[in-house]
Order: structure tokens, then C-alpha cells, then sequence
């Protein structure tokens, strides 16, 4: 398994992001007016993130994670990057928090009152495939984050997070969140 480079300071996101390119999307799409807002322009036809936003948004979460971790309420990891799947397993596998691959999850797994395990007070999710129906934590009034990138949705989203997810910087930052849990 690769291992994933040392967690942010935490003086220094901006920087650390800005050298890890973690600000390019993919090209331009259809999709461009939805986001307008989150994204400064194009450099080299791919999309430039608005990383200051995204940076708000993140300590922001940062935040809301650590009042889960000081109170009873848990966490729902939803899909992460592929570099650090076993590595986010096995940190939250004795912890109050729970973690759902996204191929695995099956729709109505909120709102079905038969699933009562996946009852958490915060939803994280890393958008890889843009399946995880954000319209469930909607109903149940759970606030969802969403790490995403050009091609996701962001309707239904409290706290998007534009990122390149293909980047050291958004395995990174999924990861401290993790961290920042347990």
C-alpha cells in the first residue's frame, strides 16, 4: 500500500495545496454554469478551483468534526480516495464513526427506518462516481459534506469541497479529517 505524505500543518493549507496542484479540475464541461462561483478559470483547459472557498469550507468542517469527536455523535465516512481506503478501514474500525465504500452503498440506506445503524450526525463523502444520493441526508436533516470535483452535483451538498480528487492534497485532507475524529 502507498503511504500518503505527512498531514497539513496547520498554518500552511494554501501553500501546501498550490504545490500540490490540488486546485486543477478536469476540462471544461457543460456543467461550468452550475458551479460558477467555486471555480476562477481555465489554465490549460482544465478547470481552476476556487481554493480559497474550498478552504473556508474545510475548516469549517474541520470544526463541525471536532465537535462530533468531543460529543456522542458519529460520523459517516461515504467512499474515500483510492490511495488510502485500507488506511481509513483500519483507523476507523474501533471507533464510534463508521466508514461505507460508495460502490457499496445501496440507495435508501437513510431513509429506510430498517437500517437504523446508519443513523450519524455528519455525513462525509468523497465523490468519486457522484452516486451518493445527497437527497437522503436532506430528508433526515443530516449535514453533508462532500469532498467533489467538476463533475458532481452539489444540490443537495451543505459544505461542498471543489478539488482535484486525483490529488496528493485531497487524500490529504480527507485524511486529516479522519484523523481529527478519533
Amino acid at each position: 500500500m502507498n503511504k500518503i505524505s505527512p498531514i497539513f500543518s496547520d498554518k500552511n493549507y494554501l501553500g501546501e495545496f498550490l504545490d500540490l496542484e490540488s486546485f486543477l479540475g478536469g476540462s471544461a464541461s457543460e456543467k461550468m454554469n452550475k458551479i460558477n462561483g467555486f471555480f476562477l478559470g481555465f489554465r490549460k483547459g482544465s478547470i481552476v478551483f476556487d481554493l480559497e472557498k474550498s478552504l473556508v469550507t474545510y475548516l469549517k468542517v474541520s470544526r463541525l468534526v471536532e465537535v462530533c469527536k468531543k460529543s456522542s455523535f458519529s460520523i459517516l465516512f461515504v467512499g474515500c480516495p483510492p490511495l488510502i481506503k485500507a488506511l481509513v478501514q483500519e483507523k476507523l474500525l474501533d471507533s464510534k464513526h463508521r466508514f461505507i465504500d460508495e460502490s457499496s452503498w445501496v440507495l435508501g440506506s437513510l431513509t429506510n427506518p430498517n437500517r437504523s445503524e446508519l443513523f450519524p450526525s455528519l455525513i462525509i463523502s468523497f465523490n468519486l462516481t457522484c452516486s451518493f444520493p445527497s437527497k437522503e441526508s436532506l430528508k433526515k436533516g443530516i449535514p453533508l459534506v462532500s469532498f467533489m470535483d467538476e463533475s458532481g452535483d452539489f444540490s443537495f451538498v451543505d459544505y461542498p469541497i471543489f478539488i482535484n480528487l486525483k490529488s496528493e492534497g485531497a487524500s490529504r485532507m480527507y485524511y486529516n479529517l479522519i484523523k481529527r475524529s478519533i
